[in-house]
């Protein structure tokens, strides 16, 4: 019999990694999830749910915004699997703060979560592959506030998704040579499908008419370009940043400037 493969995400309790998760399973993949211990209900539902597609699936908790968290999950994992083919750094947070309020330990907090966690798990996931011999797949999942200073004091949050489409770049080329694969998805305002909070729809009237295509992004769209990217017709891409934002990075003013010339 075939082994299966393995697809490992990080922050799949709910949201967007619940709903690649899920595709992933129903592509035939075992599925490790990951999440930080916050929410362990939602966790154990994705599990179900994934397992009903009549794959296996295991829950990894571990906090990567500490010191050293990065390391302790992949000792988890490697204690779990000998295989991984797909790893998704999906874990991060938005903390908002102005330059002249901001605090030393939310930048801190960014920093370990959004950047420091996502450059371990990414060296671990690439030194499991190669001792392996896996030429396996690593996808940064980032944002489209990488290229746009949004209005919202998101400075450090923003800063830190563009050092992670640097970092692309960089483990792309160190992992070349075993033909390991690393891109980044930079989506915009997200559709999570699975997980809506009670304030979602506010938040698509007011925010929508600025887009361009008018339309968040649902999160099975992140999951279709993950299965792009791990896909055989993805196999020539790797050090990229692909931003999924219905054109919300192309403005560079409110979008009505564009439009002077309709009725």
């Amino acid at each position: 019999m075939t082994e299966r493969k393995v697809c490992f995400i990080t922050g799949a309790g709910s949201g967007n990694g619940r709903g690649m998760a899920i595709r992933f399973a129903e592509m035939g993949y075992d599925i490790c999830l990951h999440h930080s211990g916050r929410n362990p209900e939602l966790a154990e539902d994705t599990r179900r749910e994934i397992e009903a597609r009549g794959v296996t699936c295991k829950v990894l908790v571990e906090d990567l915004a500490q010191s050293g968290g990065a390391q302790r999950l992949f000792e988890k994992f490697r204690a779990e699997y000998d295989r991984l083919d797909l790893f998704v750094n999906n874990s991060g947070l938005t903390i908002r703060g102005s330059l002249f309020e901001i605090t030393e330990e939310t930048v801190d907090t960014v920093i370990n979560l959004n950047f420091r966690a996502c450059y371990f798990c990414t060296a671990e996931a690439g030194k499991f592959m190669r001792e392996k011999g896996t030429p396996g797949t690593i996808i940064l999942i980032g944002s489209n506030h990488l290229v746009v200073n949004f209005k919202g004091r998101n400075s450090i949050y923003a800063s830190m998704k563009a050092a992670m489409a640097r970092f692309t770049k960089w483990a792309a080329l160190e992992f070349s040579p075993y033909g390991i694969r690393v891109n980044c998805i930079a989506p915009g305002n997200i559709d999570p499908e699975y997980d809506k909070t009670p304030d979602f729809y506010e938040k698509v009237d007011r925010i929508k008419e600025r887009i361009p295509l008018k339309r968040f992004v649902p999160s099975s769209e992140l999951a279709d370009f993950a299965e792009f990217l791990a896909s055989p017709s993805g196999r020539s891409i790797t050090g990229q940043t692909i931003l999924v934002d219905g054109g919300d990075s192309l403005r560079n003013t409110d979008l009505e400037q564009y439009h002077l010339d309709q009725d």
